[in-house]
């Protein structure tokens, strides 16, 4: 609902406004009788105008935790002008009743198709305050394809689909698997085609993520996805990139992996959280405790996969110096666009619930919407607060450091093995070109980076080709938001000291 991050100079140069849209709201959309009339507001960029108050009947309302404030500000705006209100989405998933404490006149916790029955019966009897919670998992072939007609396409640098729900694993800080069970449902691959079609026939030509907590939760599964999905996108004439989020065991699977590079997989996030064994197993993430983790992301890598990486500081369990660990395995794994953040416990987690019960939540026991930011760490850590936050500064100063990155990026890519088949670029916008030619006059004129941007450019398209070049670039373009994050954490955190006392609260002073 809320753009956290802001536009940043590339998204502005190149005519975007926001990430990827808001994909379950679209699915509702589709879920709702074709009959009745949508108009979809994305509030990372739009406002709601005073005449689509006034047309509407219904407001439905989705976000996250990290948005729920502003959901709940919207809850009572609506209320106000004697709207019917309907809430959904991962922010109300855990804390239903604070929406109908605001307003709401049904809020839906969980999935939406078994729900959809649901709502209309109480849209029917005119019932209120009611909240929707049912048990069952949803069965994705009831899942139909999304309203994307719905979307200003235009404003995103993404589109998204999703194939599977659902995550086998339970790590501390995760609440995906208490959100979607365990159990991992998926669409056939005939669904996914339909979508990617409805996609194709609204003229999109750039790269769509699949939202998959973990793609690769059912292996076979993926494997079928990907039987059909690679002659489709031949027949298409390879319209699509695709990036993904997966475990660290995909790179068990070269078949796959093999499979993922023809049918159009570009790259692939994959959860790292720390080097560290130690800690990884007091989080819960045992399958990268498994995992020679520096062995998975080359294999990933060279497999023909761009490898993106999130990582965090703050873990229980790290040791002094955990700051040079990241930087190191960053640095020896060649990940262009790794995220380093600071521990956040969210609401729901195994680990908000932890701490809530040694006492660690620095803004006290009981939720608070208003106090959810994104790159705050909200935890007393068990090493001093300073040192955790001095060696989160280090780390991103470090890594997103351009020349730095520039380096990584090349011999990241530069490992790729070759593309098993001709693939061109999109073809550019007017806004495209305009940002091709910001890229070349920051990174090959104003900045320092001048002699290796052109040097490292001109090697890849060389020897990898225009596709891998663009993707080079596209990083380059990414690397702006991690600028962005860089210097909104220094501004935050630096001139300020830390210090924990003995009642367990935090006091932040300004140095001298």
């Amino acid at each position: 609902m809320i753009s956290l991050a802001g536009r940043n100079a590339a998204m502005r140069i190149s005519g975007k406004w926001s990430y990827s849209p808001p994909l379950g709201l679209v699915t509702l959309a589709a879920l709702l009788p074709q009959d009745w009339r949508f108009q979809l507001v994305d509030l990372s960029f739009q406002q709601i105008s005073t005449q689509q108050w006034e047309e509407s009947d219904l407001v439905l309302i989705s976000g996250t935790v990290l948005h729920l404030a502003h959901v709940l500000e919207l809850i009572r705006e609506a209320k106000r002008r004697k709207k019917i209100v309907g809430v959904g989405g991962p922010g109300v998933f855990h804390y239903p009743e604070i929406a109908v404490q605001a307003g709401a006149d049904f809020v839906v916790r969980g999935e939406a198709e078994p729900a959809v029955p649901l709502i209309l019966k109480a849209l029917d009897e005119k019932r209120t305050g009611l909240i929707i919670d049912k048990d069952r998992p949803s069965e994705l072939s009831e899942s139909p394809t999304p309203r994307f007609d719905l979307l200003d396409m235009s404003a995103y640098v993404d589109m998204s689909i999703q194939f599977s729900r659902g995550c086998p694993f339970e790590c501390e800080f995760c609440d995906a698997s208490k959100m979607f069970g365990r159990q991992v449902r998926t669409k056939g691959p005939a669904q996914v085609l339909t979508e990617l079609q409805a996609l194709y026939d609204l003229g999109w030509r750039r790269q769509i993520f699949i939202v998959d907590d973990n793609f690769i939760g059912s292996v076979s599964k993926a494997g079928s996805l990907m039987t059909a999905l690679i002659p489709w996108m031949e027949e298409h004439d390879r319209p699509f990139d695709f990036l993904t989020q997966a475990s660290v065991d995909l790179a068990k699977y070269p078949q796959l992996m093999d499979s993922m590079v023809k049918a159009g997989f570009a790259a692939v996030f994959l959860g790292i959280e720390t080097p560290s064994k130690e800690v990884l197993e007091g989080i819960g993430k045992t399958q990268n405790v498994r995992a020679d983790l520096y062995g998975v992301c080359k294999a990933i890598n060279e497999a023909g996969l761009e490898v993106m990486a999130g990582t965090i500081v703050g873990l229980d369990g790290e040791r002094p110096g955990n700051d040079q660990c990241i930087i190191d395995f960053v640095t020896e794994t060649g990940i262009p666009l790794v995220d380093v953040e600071l521990l956040h416990a969210f609401p729901g987690t195994t680990l908000w619930d932890r701490m809530r019960k040694e006492g660690r939540l620095l803004f006290g026991s009981d939720f608070d919407p208003g106090k959810q930011q994104d790159y705050t760490l909200n935890i007393l850590p068990l090493r001093p607060m300073n040192e955790v936050i001095n060696e989160y500064l280090h780390a991103i100063e470090t890594l997103y450091e351009p020349s730095i990155f520039l380096e990584r990026t090349f011999n990241h890519f530069m490992a790729m093995s070759k593309m098993p088949f001709s693939a061109k670029p999109p073809r550019p916008d007017a806004h495209e070109v305009i940002l091709f030619f910001y890229l070349c006059a920051r990174w090959g004129v104003a900045w320092p980076t001048r002699t290796k941007f052109w040097k490292y450019l001109g090697t890849i398209l060389w020897k990898c080709g225009r596709k891998r070049a663009y993707r080079f670039l596209r990083c380059c373009t990414f690397f702006d938001h991690h600028l962005q994050v860089r210097e909104r954490a220094v501004e935050f955190f630096r001139g300020n000291t830390f210090a924990i006392d003995t009642t367990s609260r935090v006091e932040s002073e300004h140095s001298t």
